[in-house]
This record gives structure tokens, sequence and C-alpha cells, in this order.
């Protein structure tokens, strides 16, 4: 114990002298501050650049192994409409038994099922069945869209054909060819109650129910459930089951190419998009057939011995294949060609570019020698626009590079920002992006440098770097969510869009 006590005291001596030592430093150096101020050997200023400023559309945007996917059309005055639509591949039911449908097999019902990107809630109906919300939904949920399920008649190869060592991308613009049959046609909006499946299991004549399965998912969230045409199934699925395009998952893709699922606008036209998750995504295949009773059956579903008559319950899953892609059109509103207004919306929407000092000389602002304490883009919202899908944060970078900005590197997403910020009303007011590192650089070097434009965009979390060397970025964004921003007109006064410098310069 007294080897503590000393021990202690001996930290507790070195800590003190530490402490005081700082004390004593603290005070010199608000002395030299004092004398500085008093004797006004700097000063600090501010300075507001104007910028130029432009819209530019993206064309299309890497649509395929994206983080998700996008049904539905939406439309506001602002930005036009944005329709999107899905195409993927099929898979072959992953089974230890031949393939088959056995004896006086029956389809007792299809169903297309693809689970929602949903949220439980902490409360529950009054029955006990729990509550969901469904994440990522653009526009009004309450408005229906069309909804169109055919065959995709556009093999989609796996690796690119004009490099094979690569992954084969689908661009959101890619032409898909589709059958003209449907599995489905009708209207359709989110549900989020859509937890359960009631499955009625029918007797070889197709119309007496022996018995009714109910089918949900083992979280209970809830499930878009598509009904398909069960006689288009059975003659592509069931009919040529023991066929050779059966019996390898290659030549059944080349058989079935996959789905083609299509939305469409109504007349309203002003309907949501949601985002999947096509991960789980699968064709359910729920059938029935004679089973005997004490009977051994042979891989093609034969009785070898046994009492006849019995009726068992089957399905078969048929899970989306690897290559899935997005399908996304756009109608731009008349107005979005002009300058006045900055249009930056993601999924293969458009963007801005700004040039810095528009009205100066970057030559004289390097020989004014500043110390950069702050500079910051800033970025006001067009509170009036009729959009109300403002995306939560923006994203800058170099766009004749397609590289990141210094600050990215140097300080890191959180001290960069670009989160939008709102009123008191709670109004999407402003985005800030702070560009410190970029701008001291900018102008402390001594020899002239070639400016390159900047670009803005709806941030991406694909965006952040993830090693020191990352510097290449992607110029898009997968989420559909935009923002009408004041651009560089004179007119927008406090609003326009500005460069504000913060320094400290030295007096001679």
């Amino acid at each position: 114990m007294a080897i503590k006590v000393v021990n202690a005291l001996k930290y507790l001596g070195l800590f003190s002298t530490v402490f005081f030592t700082l004390i004593s430093c603290e005070k010199e150096i608000e002395s030299i501050g004092v004398n500085l101020v008093n004797n006004n050997n700097f000063t600090t200023d501010k300075n507001i650049t104007e910028v130029i400023t432009a819209n530019k559309n993206i064309d299309n945007v890497p649509a395929s192994g994206i983080a998700q996917y996008l049904l539905g059309v939406y439309s506001d005055n602002e930005f036009g409409t944005l329709s999107a639509s899905i195409v993927s591949q099929l898979n072959l039911p992953a089974i230890g038994e031949a393939y088959n449908y056995g004896t006086n097999y029956g389809i007792d019902s299809v169903l297309m099922i693809i689970p929602y990107q949903s949220t439980k809630s902490a409360e529950k109906y009054i029955d006990g069945k729990p509550k969901f919300s469904i994440d990522s939904v653009f526009g009004n949920p309450e408005v229906e869209f069309k909804l169109g399920i055919y065959e995709l008649k556009t093999f989609l190869n796996t690796l690119d054909p004009n490099d094979p060592s690569k992954p084969a991308i689908y661009n959101s613009d890619k032409e898909f060819q589709k059958g003209n049959e449907a599995f489905y046609s009708g209207n359709f909006k989110i549900n989020p109650d859509d937890t359960v499946a009631y499955i009625k299991r029918y007797m070889p004549d197709g119309v007496t129910s022996y018995t009714k399965d109910t089918i949900k998912q083992t979280d209970k969230s809830p499930t878009i459930k598509i009904p398909l045409n069960e006689n288009l199934i059975k003659q592509i699925f069931v009919d040529n089951a023991a066929g050779a395009d059966f019996e390898s998952l290659d030549a059944f893709q080349r058989y079935f190419r996959g789905f083609f699922i299509e939305a469409t606008a109504l007349s309203s036209n002003k309907s949501h998009l949601v985002s999947l998750a096509m991960a789980n995504a699968k064709m359910v295949i729920y059938y029935s057939k004679d089973e005997d009773e004490g009977a051994t059956v042979d891989l093609n579903g034969n009785n070898i011995n046994g009492e006849q008559g019995v009726r068992t319950k089957h399905n078969f899953e048929f899970a989306f294949g690897t290559i899935k892609s997005n399908v996304l059109k756009r109608d731009l509103a008349p107005h979005q060609s002009g300058e006045d207004r900055l249009y930056v919306q993601g999924a293969a929407g458009s963007m801005a570019t700004i040039d810095l000092f528009k009205n100066e000389n970057i030559i004289e602002l390097q020989q004014n020698k500043w110390l950069i304490n702050d500079a910051s883009l800033i970025f006001y919202v067009d509170q009036n626009a009729a959009s109300d899908i403002a995306p939560e944060q923006l994203y800058i970078f170099n766009y004749d590079d397609k590289r990141q900005l210094t600050d990215i590197m140097t300080e890191g997403l959180a001290a960069v920002g670009g989160l939008l910020e709102k009123d008191e009303n709670g109004k999407p007011f402003r985005y800030v992006f702070k560009m410190t590192d970029y701008i001291s650089k900018l102008l402390t070097l001594d020899e002239p440098l070639e400016l390159v434009k900047i670009g803005l965009k709806v941030f991406n979390p694909s965006d952040i770097p993830t090693a020191f060397d990352d510097v290449k970025i992607k110029d898009f964004s997968w989420t559909p969510k935009g923002v009408v921003l004041f651009g560089d007109d004179p007119s927008f006064g406090d609003k326009r869009v500005k460069l504000e410098i913060s320094y400290t310069k030295l007096n001679n």
C-alpha cells in the first residue's frame, strides 16, 4: 500500500508541474496575442466571391448491381416525370430432386413476391398484428401507377461482351425487349399491411379446395405479392419441366431470360416511386398433386407401391437472378433548360457545375497572401419551387477530373458538410460546403493554377473515399430526390450562390 501512495504522490507532482507550465505558456500566448492586436499587426476580413453556375442533365447512370432498385412513377412541375421499371434474371429452384410436378398435379397459385424495405413500428394494431412503415417512398404513396409483368426478351449477359474479364454493366437508358402477353397487368400502390398471403390448395378438378396455407415472412414484414397468369406460367414452367431447358441454369436463363417489371403512369401521373429489396425477390409456384399413402415415388413422380389417393401440397421457388437492372425514363420539365435556377436530382436526373471566382483575378488574389480561416460554398433552396423531395445531403467534387476535392481527403465528409439546413419553420433552407483547404491551397500557390469546375450532385454513400488513394468519383446518385437551388443571377440577391472566404492578413 505504501508503494501505491508514493507512486500516486509522484504522479500528482508531475501533473501539477505540467499543469502550471501549461498555464504559464497560455499566459505568454495571451500576452503575445494582446500585443499583436494592440499593435495592429494583422486584420481579419471576409470576401464574398461571385461564381458561375450551370445545369447539366445526366443522360444515364449505371443501373445494375446497385444498392437499391426503384419501381414506380414520380412527377412534379419542377423535375418532370421519372418512371422506374426493373428487369431481372430468374434462377432455377434450389432442390435436391428432379424438377417435376408429379401425378394429377394442379397449380394452386403463382405469386411474384418482392420484399419492401420497411421499418417495424413500436405500436401494434388492436388485434396484435404488427405495424410497419415502408421506407424510401418518393412522391404520393396514395396515388396508384400502372404495373405490368412481362417476359424479358433480352438476354442478360453476366460478363461484358466487349471485355469478358469484366462484369457486364447495364445503364439506366438501355432498351430492353419484352413479350407481348402480360403475366400481370393492373394498378398498384404500396401497402404496408401486405404481410400475409392465403393460398388455397385444390383437388385435381381445380374447383374443390382441400386446405389453405398462410404464407408470410419470418419477421412478418410486408411484401409485394403479385398474382401471375397461371396458364402462361404452366406453358413456360410446367409443360416443359422435363425438357433440356431445365437441366442447367445456363440453359434455363437462355430459355426464359427473366421478367420485365414495368411501371407506367396513369392519367393523374403524380404517383410515387418506391425502393425495393430485390435481393430477396422471387416467383413461387404453389401446386398440389396426388401422393400415394405409404408409397415410394420415383424421380418422375410415379407411384412404385402403396395406396392411392392422398393429396399433398408443394411449391417451387424461383429466386431472382444475380443480374438485374433499373430502367429509368425521364420527361424533363421545359423550364429545366434554363440556367437561372439549379436543378439537382439523382437517378439519371441532373446536376450543377460551378466556376469559382467569376469576376476575380486569381493571380491578384494569390498576391494578397491571405491566411484562409474558412471558405464556404453556399447554396440556397428556392422555397417557392413546386417540389418537396429535397435530399438530405448534396456533394461537391472536381467535375473536370472526376476526382475528390482536397477537403474530403484531408478533413473528411463531416467537416465538408453539405447537409440540408432548415429554417425556423422547418422548410429546406440551404446547403453549406466547407472547402477551406482547397481554397487555401489555390490562393497560396506561387504560380497560376488552371481552375477546375466544381460539380454538385445528390450525395450517394459510395461517394465517400475508402482509402487515401481513393480519389476517383462517379458523378451520379441512385436516389431520385431532387432540389431546386438559386443560381448566380444577381436578381436573387442574398440568396444567389456564393463563395464566402474569411481570412487573416498581415499588415505591412
